[in-house]
């Protein structure tokens, strides 16, 4: 496959080399996110391959429609490129999603331009579409003909897909499957797991909650273990993807001891402490540590980890390693890539170009500020909000000179209902004051929208945007980011990003801000605006180069190659590190 590992040996047989690959999310309806475990066919005589996850809609009328809503992702562009550049069989194994009836059906109600496009700082969002409607369903039966129909028609798609079927036992039958109350599935990854991950942890709630969400969990995880098994040769390699299967590396290993398997978390990981808090924490690192390779996005994230390891597992860790009873797990930094190549193809679309010359052209030749975060408070809105404001209260020449184009994409994370409404009103009321105090009848500073962009519109916001302004309190990584370096060959739009992303570390050039520090982001604002044309170009190519040089195939193929190598040294009883000196908290 080009771009990807060489052959281990002369001898390998690349027409016998298949892969498969395993999401814990197929798709969701009104975007939900997506997630994966991944399964590649290969003998470790012939390249070691990789999978990752699938960002797919299936819209479902009983399953007689199937839709694809491509979002543009770091993880599907990596599917992308293993399933077009390489000569072996690639199939995603993934959860169905939650499925229900759509009330419309009509093939010609949503055009591929017109789909939304969501991409998470932390995942793979999957955008449901704003004008197709969606009939409430609790319980949906999926006929076995219906399923079988559907099966295939995924498993001859340019991306092969062996969907995973969750349900209880007794719901599911000869003549088809009952599904109902679906959404439990994932409660324990985004209410316990992915709240924790970033710094954040839910009041207890009912007395045994916790324990049926944690049995779903569970459950699942075993569904996605036999999916598996039914396809697993020797030599196959598993590389597991995110929080929604942390279980599945050591129930793998419990089944087939010799698999060979990765774990990439796509979000942060936090300090020792925080994890303390989990309940279910020892099941957890366990479950992460039947692998022979973890993979974070940052540096930071690798050092909580092996620290969490050490403290509450008692093991002997560094950032590098991490040693069990029986092997040693790896530690890798491997931040994801994206694709040039599509991010070119989808923002110099005719119909994208006509979409950004009419942005600019609506905002009369102000300077355009462009941000894209999650609703949920990770995203740091309300702090970007009120930087803005000391912004144009220090710096008064900027008025009715700059805007700020503020979209809010939906969380992928769990939240109490009354306390993100109370955040979004909080965000509104800040709007409001903003614009009440700079704003007059032709000049609005702000303008803020919370409803799904199609594909067409978020590429021309990129290019459009003289400055884009990223200030997530946490985050895994920034898609929207690196997409925007990308989008803008021409502009050399200057990026601030947050220290708290974990793509901060990916555009070292780019101006780095605190978001908690308002005064310091009001003049990098500034800094930004007021930058040379000679500077911007010289900032401009820094950071496209770092974005190229570690785009998707640079991901795939540096993972490929380190997996590996922790495959080959997983039964050395050597332990090459120097004890828990190396770690440290940050």
């Amino acid at each position: 496959m080009q771009g990807l590992a060489p052959p281990l040996s002369d001898g390998d047989d690349r027409n016998k080399t298949r892969h498969w690959m395993g999401t814990s999310y197929l798709s969701h309806l009104q975007s939900r996110m997506s997630w994966n475990i991944a399964k590649v066919r290969t003998g470790y005589a012939s390249p070691t391959r990789s999978t990752f996850s699938l960002a797919s809609i299936a819209d479902v009328d009983h399953v007689k429609e199937l839709r694809r809503c491509y979002n543009r992702s770091a993880l599907l562009d990596a599917l992308h490129h293993l399933s077009d550049n390489g000569p072996h069989n690639h199939t995603v194994v993934a959860w169905t999603g939650e499925i229900r009836q759509a009330a419309d059906s009509n093939d010609d109600a949503v055009s591929d331009d017109n789909l939304p496009i969501t991409p998470s700082s932390t995942s793979i969002s999957l955008g449901g579409n704003a004008r197709m409607q969606i009939a409430p369903s609790k319980n949906v039966f999926v006929t076995r003909a219906d399923q079988l129909r559907l099966e295939q028609q995924l498993h001859e798609d340019d991306i092969s897909i062996v969907p995973v079927w969750l349900a209880d036992e007794n719901d599911m039958t000869t003549e088809g499957i009952r599904l109902h109350d679906q959404s439990r599935w994932r409660r324990y990854a985004e209410h316990d797991l992915c709240a924790l991950l970033h710094y954040r942890q839910h009041p207890p709630s009912e007395p045994y909650s916790e324990g049926v969400r944690w049995a779903d969990y569970y459950q699942m995880s075993q569904r996605f273990v036999q999916r598996v098994i039914e396809t697993y040769r020797p030599g196959d390699t598993v590389i597991i993807h995110d929080y929604y299967l942390m279980l599945l590396p050591l129930l793998l290993r419990e089944r087939c001891p010799d698999i060979s398997v990765a774990f990439y978390l796509h979000t942060p990981f936090p300090s020792s402490e925080l994890i303390r808090c989990l309940g279910r924490r020892q099941s957890i690192l366990n479950g992460i540590l039947g692998s022979d390779l973890v993979v974070f996005q940052s540096f930071h994230y690798a050092q909580h980890f092996a620290n969490t390891c050490a403290r509450i597992l008692g093991l002997e860790a560094t950032s590098r390693a991490v040693q069990t009873a029986t092997r040693r797990v790896r530690i890798e930094v491997i931040p994801m890539g994206i694709s040039i190549a599509t991010v070119h193809a989808l923002a110099w679309k005719a119909t994208a170009t006509e979409k950004c010359a009419l942005l600019k052209q609506q905002h009369g030749g102000k300077k355009i500020m462009v941000a894209y975060d999650p609703k949920d408070r990770l995203g740091g809105v309300d702090k970007k909000l009120l930087a803005f404001d000391r912004f144009l209260t220090k710096y008064p020449e900027y008025r009715n000179r700059v805007i700020l184009i503020q979209v809010m994409s939906p969380t992928t994370m769990e939240a109490d209902d009354a306390q993100e409404a109370d955040y979004a009103t909080g965000v509104g009321e800040l709007v409001a004051e903003v614009n009440r105090k700079y704003g007059s009848l032709d000049y609005m500073p702000i303008q803020l929208q919370s409803q799904n962009l199609s594909v067409d519109e978020y590429f021309a916001l990129l290019r459009s945007g003289d400055v884009a302004l990223f200030t997530s309190v946490r985050d895994g990584m920034s898609t929207t980011s690196l997409e925007y370096v990308v989008c803008q060959g021409d502009g050399h739009g200057p990026v601030i990003i947050s220290e708290f992303s974990g793509t901060a570390s990916t555009l070292k050039e780019a101006l780095h801000i605190n978001p908690w520090d308002t005064d310091g982001v009001a003049d990098e604002i500034y800094r930004a605006l007021k930058m040379s044309e000679e500077e911007r170009r010289d900032i401009h190519a820094a950071v496209y180069k770092r974005v190229a040089e570690r785009d998707v195939r640079h991901w795939a193929t540096t993972l490929l190659r380190r997996l590996k190598r922790a495959v080959g040294a997983r039964d050395s009883t050597h332990f090459g590190a120097n004890g828990l000196a190396d770690i440290g908290e940050r």
